[in-house]
């Protein structure tokens, strides 16, 4: 009956532990994305120095994995890492290993071992700091010491007091390029949606309002940040001479002419000539991950 009893115990532990990784880890990928959506750009919302900010020129997406210590003895400290849900296709940019401390402390260098399930070696080296000096984080660059796809790797912290004394949480992010996409709903959808501007169909080709909310296209069960935001539309006519305000291709100056001329031939569009990109806080494989997607607003419309 004991027996069973501290079965028992142990697995409500365990998924007590679980849950509490889990709040953990969306409170601090959450907190992040408003500190990129506040920036306005992936670099200046994250604290890293010049040397980490290089490596994320090309990143569109951003994981957050929240690790819990287990110690050992007064004099270390062990973390399972588990990169499992990273994809083949993925190229990993950067990987940091991110302290929160209790206290502001000048930068302490750390030594580091990792062992893992494939070498069966251990692995000892003491990783760059590539967090700024105002940050409220101290951050390490473990990009080269991790194996990206492993489920098992344990980091270990040895004699290094300082931790133990001041280590309030601790989290690897990860920074990757990763291909494909926006996925879209499919067209059978049944969800119809609110029309969020006028209809216009006279004037000079222009940039107008269109706000699009995920709920209405059956996205809001997966995209946790925005829920709402402003897509932007092209509308109105292309004028005939065609101006350079209007951002024409040689092409389209081409179309004009001959349209001037009385040739039955198309005009040129008012389309977007140039779109901004919009960060995203959705829900990825029940990963809860923060992806840059390319092309989702419109700043300028011309005549192509």
């Amino acid at each position: 009956m004991q027996f069973m009893f501290n079965i028992f115990f142990i697995l409500v532990l365990e998924e007590f532990l679980l849950t509490k990784i889990i709040s953990t880890q969306t409170d601090s990928i959450v907190d992040l994305y408003k500190k990129i959506s506040e920036k306005g750009s992936l670099v200046d919302g994250l604290s890293l120095n010049n040397q980490a900010q290089i490596k994320l020129k090309t990143i569109n997406t951003i994981r957050l994995l929240s690790l819990t210590s287990i110690s050992m003895n007064n004099s270390r400290l062990l973390f399972n890492i588990s990169l499992d849900k990273i994809q083949i296709n993925e190229e990993v940019k950067l990987i940091e290993f991110r302290l929160k401390l209790k206290s502001k402390i000048n930068k302490k260098k750390l030594f580091l071992i990792i062992k893992n399930d494939i070498s069966k070696k251990k692995k000892r080296f003491r990783p760059m700091i590539i967090s700024k000096d105002e940050s409220e984080y101290l951050s390490y660059d473990l990009t080269d010491y991790l194996i990206h796809n492993s489920s098992k790797q344990i980091l270990i912290i040895r004699r290094q007091l300082w931790i133990r004394k001041y280590l309030e949480e601790a989290s690897l992010v990860i920074y990757s390029r990763t291909p494909g996409g926006f996925i879209l709903p499919s067209s059978s959808s049944n969800i119809r949606t609110k029309r969020t501007i006028k209809q216009i169909t006279t004037g000079p080709c222009s940039r107008h309002d269109l706000f699009v909310d995920f709920d209405q296209l059956s996205f809001g069960a997966w995209v946790v940040e925005p829920k709402k935001f402003n897509a932007g539309i092209c509308r109105g006519d292309c004028p005939n001479p065609l101006s350079r305000l209007y951002y024409p291709t040689n092409h389209a100056m081409l179309l004009s002419l001959l349209h001037e001329r009385g040739n039955s031939i198309q005009q040129p569009s008012c389309v977007p000539v140039r779109l901004r990109s919009l960060d995203l806080l959705y829900y990825d494989h029940r990963e809860l991950i923060i992806k840059r997607h390319q092309g989702m607003q419109v700043v300028e419309c011309g005549c192509r």
